[in-house]
């Protein structure tokens, strides 16, 4: 193959999958805390959330996260 046909080949629209650069993202249904998390408070608290102080899935988890997640900073026992 030339180069030629490999430039028109990744040109055509026979994607999988869309991904327009129109669109703007969705406003969450719910408030946000300072971290950018949902706050749910009908909701279980995120079990990620409450022992990591982090949450992988971000705005789109459906656990609460209004609580102050514990310190990373454990204390040693002497």
């Amino acid at each position: 193959m030339s180069g030629q046909e490999i430039s028109e080949r990744s040109n055509q629209q026979n994607y999988k999958y869309n991904h327009p650069m129109t669109t703007s993202p969705r406003e969450p249904p719910c408030d946000l805390n300072e971290n950018g998390l949902p706050l749910r408070p009908n909701q279980t608290i995120c079990p990620h959330y409450n022992r990591f102080g982090l949450c992988k899935l971000g705005p789109t988890c459906r656990f609460d996260h209004s609580s102050k997640p514990p310190s990373s900073d454990r204390k040693q026992k002497n």
